[in-house]
């Protein structure tokens, strides 16, 4: 599974930013390798869709979720009818604790299996 995690920075201590479509990069999380990549977000000083631009791009890099403090409608549109869950943060976290929790979800799943 590919994750991608909005941040403010390139860097695992980046908090996660609260605006989707506004992030300056995205880490690319992948659980199946266990590595990661940030990727620069081109489009966030577009004045329209800079949301929908960047879940288009994010979609065809191959991510099953999305982590962000919030979703536009359209981009939260576009991510559902492509089948990609949308992870909402309550407060502030950085990059390597959204990695961390996922990484213990997945564990947590496997002993249960």
């Amino acid at each position: 599974m590919k994750v991608a995690i909005a941040a403010i920075e390139n860097h695992l201590k980046s908090e996660v930013e609260i605006h989707f479509g506004r992030a300056d990069w995205f880490c690319i999380y992948d659980t199946e390798k266990d590595n990661y990549a940030f990727v620069e977000n081109f489009v966030r000083h577009q004045k329209e869709n800079a949301g929908c631009d960047a879940a288009e791009m994010l979609i065809n890099n191959g991510i099953n979720m999305a982590v962000a403090g919030r979703f536009g409608s359209k981009v939260s549109e576009i991510l559902r009818e492509n089948q990609i869950q949308m992870i909402v943060i309550q407060k502030d976290m950085k990059i390597k604790d959204i990695i961390d929790k996922i990484k213990e979800t997945q564990t947590h799943t496997a002993e249960i299996k």
